[in-house]
């Protein structure tokens, strides 16, 4: 984004409405992972790693098959769903190609997030932390390279910045394959049956069909509130996006938190020690509110200065100034919800974060910020979005505390267990 910035407003917000459209595709992504995770840490805690690599491998195939069938019937629409958001037609013919590339390589995407989810659902963060430090340090090189066409390499412009995500990614996936298949990682593929196993993708798919839906859920808020942004014009578009890449870069240490809550919520269910699941939950969420509120109150004091990272048009600055406060203020509450959320998902109930986000994206965000921009302009999308996310702590947090996830203990599992084919 600070590179593609440089090409101007237009390009900017072409990545960042093409940005929104591609987390709503990778929903399918992510509730494949997320059903990954829970089998992977509920049968490692119950020492069952056989049918744990067994889960890992089925997950894989799953996989390739979606993506695949999403590059496909994304590439023609790629046009079309721009057209949906409401963008300025300048803004159509950057972000078409971009699309375009990011979806025939969504393959590396699908596999990188579920490998990620294997090596963490089995208690190892660091490898794929590391494979992502080598893959983001290859599209970090890449950028400039592609979108400039420095050193030798073609001018690409945007379309340049797609090329390099698919080959970090790519980079990353083809890494963690290699441990795997190698018997290198936590996870061995070396000795798993690799035929397709229909009844175990359908559990991975029931487990993860509702955080798939979470994801949209809150995605899909996303999309509309930029559309109900794109009313005021591409300046406002272009502050909003830029807003809301730090606040994915924030919410990336309160991720790293939810990431480690998962797995270990999982893992102690499967081990039936449902007090050390709780307390890894409890601590989760203190650690990551306390360290998004300390840099929070960085950006709430000097907005225009992370805003002038990605852009030097001062209407674009002023405008992000105002909406960056906003989501500083609730940096705390959109953490604490994230960890939590996915505490219930290790636990095996994807069901209550999915309605929660629905309620609070839609029910309350969505209806403040169509009101309120009609009543006060800009300031009544920021005030909408602010109010939902604190509602979404909130509602999560009363139903975590109500302890209904204690009771599905290894039930999961259990579940699972029946799925694996005779003689596993």
């Amino acid at each position: 984004m600070i590179f593609v910035g440089r090409l101007g407003p237009a390009a900017l917000v072409a990545v960042a409405v093409s940005g929104n459209l591609l987390r709503l595709v990778s929903i399918l992504a992510y509730g494949i992972s997320t059903g990954t995770i829970i089998l992977v840490s509920q049968f490692i805690g119950a020492r069952k790693r056989l049918e744990s690599e067994s889960v890992a491998m089925q997950a894989l195939m799953l996989n390739v098959v979606c993506a695949l069938g999403i590059g496909c019937l994304g590439y023609p629409l790629a046009e079309f769903g721009l057209w949906l958001m409401g963008v300025e037609p300048e803004v159509i013919p950057f972000g078409v190609p971009y699309l375009r590339v990011i979806l025939l390589g969504a393959v590396t995407m699908f596999l990188s997030r579920t490998l990620t989810a294997i090596f963490r659902g089995a208690g190892d963060a660091v490898t794929p932390m590391t494979v992502l430090i080598f893959s983001s340090i290859v599209n970090i090189v890449l950028d400039p390279l592609l979108i400039f066409g420095i050193w030798g390499f073609p001018r690409l412009g945007v379309v340049g910045s797609a090329y390099a995500t698919v080959i970090g990614q790519g980079f990353g996936v083809a890494i963690l394959l290699y441990l795997c298949f190698r018997g290198h990682g936590v996870v061995s593929l070396r000795r798993v049956e690799r035929r397709p196993n229909f009844s175990m993708w359908g559990q991975i798919m029931r487990l993860g069909i509702f955080s798939a839906m979470q994801a949209l859920l809150r995605h899909g808020s996303r999309v509309l509130f930029i559309r109900v942004v794109a009313i005021f014009g591409t300046d406002p578009v272009a502050a909003y996006a830029i807003c809301m890449r730090l606040r994915i870069l924030v919410m990336h240490f309160g991720t790293a938190f939810s990431n480690a809550v998962a797995p270990m919520v999982g893992q102690n269910i499967g081990a039936n020690r449902i007090h050390r699941a709780e307390k890894s939950a409890q601590l989760g969420s203190i650690l990551a509110a306390v360290i998004v509120t300390c840099i929070g109150i960085f950006l709430f004091s000097i907005p225009q200065f992370f805003i002038g990272w990605f852009t030097n048009e001062p209407e674009v600055i002023e405008i992000g100034n105002v909406y960056l406060r906003f989501l500083a203020a609730t940096f705390a509450f959109m953490v604490v919800a994230s960890v939590l959320g996915r505490a219930l998902n290790g636990a095996g109930d994807t069901v209550s974060p999915m309605t929660i986000t629905g309620v609070s994206q839609f029910g309350v965000g969505l209806v403040l910020v169509v009101l309120l921009s009609e009543l006060i302009g800009l300031t009544g999308i920021w005030w909408g979005i602010a109010v939902a996310n604190v509602v979404q702590c909130l509602l999560i947090g009363y139903w975590y505390r109500r302890g209904g996830w204690k009771i599905q203990k290894r039930g999961v599992v259990r579940q699972a267990e029946v799925q694996q084919p005779a003689g596993k």
